[in-house]
């Protein structure tokens, strides 16, 4: 196969690029949690809040910010307004009052009713008739009748999580507790910053077509391939795709006719070529077109190991990559020679699409021994940004604290690969690729993209996660019921929901939270990656669960 030719014959898909909708959008968590109001004395507000933060610290996995630390009595939910009236005990004389929450982590209920004391409100004596004793003075009794300052402690339920509308903000006010709704606090917490968003998806959007027809290809290859089923990754790296869309338009050529300079890595399935204790592999028992065996159905005990899926053996081609790295980095200062051709690490089961774009970035030693180890090398490349959450319009090759940090230059691309569609238009070289060395630590894929056929597995999407890619992104219609980075169903099934939700909502929990995980961007993972899926221009709905492949990708 002539892969270079097969490249640029190419076309991409036509579509738009869209955001996928975060789990905590499609479904907002309702969590409640116990807690307890009080009684104080309205002058002892501040002194009470100060007392209570000294003496129980917040926990900080708790932000409990949207819920308000005191309330008037006229401002309590009717449900707690009476149950405080039937328990309450009479006053010994009108005195302003509030109502404090006390809210998880709870406290020793004995210890908080003693740091509370103090500013209770005096309640009156028990009613009676006995005198007073003849060994009391009637000053004497009138202070005996004075009672102890008492707190009273109430029990509610308050919600845990921000409410994420006026609505929601509303009925927990009139239910639970006066609760304070911010609109911008829920977008921070569930979904990513509108303007980084926003500024990922205008960075994929110009060649995103090319990308996800050339992981189709790679798919394709695979599948013809008997090792492995359709599925196709290609990693980018966006800094180059951007340089190349700069100098497109400067130049006034077309910005998309080095859309391959960008991809690091290409992978297609290989699950059936799996050989354990010397045993044959699926692929050699059953020749022929994946996948295999014939049967279309999805066997765990044929098809386990998700090592070997698209995503996981594109992420071990960039792990390769970095060893190749490091090998003639060892090699430039040490005596060993090795031949510049011949690969560290050989890998005949690398299809020609992976051989081709592996090695096309692969450093030599001859690129070592041509270039000085000068910290004013114009290839350097840097993660600078931890998390898509913060700013990303930091240019990585800014930062001069890795200005000590030798990167070793990559080989430049054939010529045949560096020209635009006007011969007359000037050549543009790529920078280097931002994989980070062995020697700088971190993650294999920091702040890179992955084109995907298919939506990975749960397994791949934790593993995407793990390496620390940018961004994800993949066909709708290659949306799969196994998927790990969806969060909701589209057509039909998404339409019963909605009818389901109107008459019960029960119904739509129950329904919705099977198979719809939403992993790109979870609040409680250490890391997120921006989701997008491309819709195919006259894309027919996905008609539910029951049209959607049914097997692991």
């Amino acid at each position: 196969m002539d892969v270079e030719r097969t490249i640029r014959g190419l076309k991409p898909l036509d579509g738009q690029v869209v955001p996928i909708r975060t789990v905590q959008e499609t479904r907002p968590q309702e969590e409640f949690g116990d807690a307890f109001v009080a009684e104080v004395n309205v002058k002892s507000a501040s002194k009470v809040i100060k007392a209570i933060d000294a003496a129980f610290p917040k926990d900080p996995s708790l932000p409990l910010s949207h819920l308000r630390r005191f309330a008037k009595k006229e401002l309590l939910p009717p449900p707690l307004k009476a149950a405080i009236e039937s328990q309450r005990v009479p006053l010994t004389a009108p005195t302003q009052t509030i109502f404090v929450l006390i809210s998880p982590p709870l406290p020793d209920l004995t210890t908080l009713k003693a740091l509370l004391a103090p500013f209770a409100p005096h309640t009156a004596p028990a009613a009676t008739n006995d005198p007073p004793t003849t060994n009391e003075t009637p000053d004497e009794a009138s202070q005996s009748d004075i009672p102890t300052p008492t707190i009273q402690l109430y029990p509610i339920k308050i919600p845990l999580c921000p409410p994420f509308n006026t609505t929601q903000a509303e009925t927990w006010t009139k239910t639970l507790w006066p609760v304070i709704f911010n609109p911008a606090a829920p977008r921070s917490t569930v979904a990513p910053p509108l303007q980084t968003l926003k500024r990922v998806q205008e960075s994929i959007e110009p060649r995103a077509g090319y990308h996800l027809s050339l992981a189709r290809k790679v798919a394709e290859e695979a599948e013809q391939s008997g090792l492995g089923r359709g599925v196709g990754a290609v990693i980018v790296d966006p800094a180059i795709d951007e340089e190349l869309t700069a100098a497109g338009y400067e130049a006034g050529h077309d910005t998309t006719s080095q859309w391959d300079e960008a991809v690091l890595a290409v992978a297609g399935d290989a699950r059936y070529s799996r050989s354990e204790a010397l045993a044959p592999s699926q692929a050699q028992l059953h020749a022929g077109v994946a996948p295999n065996p014939a049967s279309k159905i999805y066997d765990a005990d044929v098809e386990g190991g998700p090592e070997l899926h698209a995503l996981m053996r594109a992420v071990d081609l960039i792990a390769r990559w970095r060893r190749e790295h490091d090998r003639f980095d060892d090699v430039s200062s040490s005596t060993t020679t090795t031949h510049p051709s011949k690969p560290e690490i050989e890998a005949p089961e690398l299809s020609a699409f992976e051989s081709y774009f592996l090695y096309r970035h692969r450093p030599t030693s001859t690129d070592i021994s041509n270039s000085p180890r000068s910290p004013s090398s114009t290839l350097k490349r840097k993660h600078e940004v931890p998390n898509p959450e913060s700013d990303l319009s930091i240019h990585p090759s800014t930062d001069p604290s890795q200005s000590h940090v030798y990167q070793p230059p990559l080989p430049a691309p054939p010529p045949s690969t560096v020209v635009f569609a006007d011969s007359a238009a000037p050549t543009t070289t790529p920078a280097a690729p931002r994989i980070r060395t062995r020697s700088q630590g971190g993650y294999l894929c920091t702040d890179l993209d992955v084109y995907l056929s298919h939506e990975p597995c749960l397994c791949c999407s934790m593993g995407l996660l793990l390496s620390r890619f940018r961004s994800v992104i993949f066909p709708r219609r290659g949306r799969l019921a196994s998927g790990g980075l969806s969060s909701e169903p589209v057509g039909p099934v998404a339409d019963e929901l909605d009818q389901a939700a109107e008459a019960d909502t029960s119904t739509v929990d129950k329904e919705g939270e099977r198979g719809y995980y939403g992993l790109h961007w979870r609040k409680e993972l250490n890391w997120r990656a921006l989701g997008f899926e491309f819709v195919e221009d006259g894309d027919v709905e996905i008609m539910g669960e029951a049209a959607m492949p049914v097997f692991h990708a």
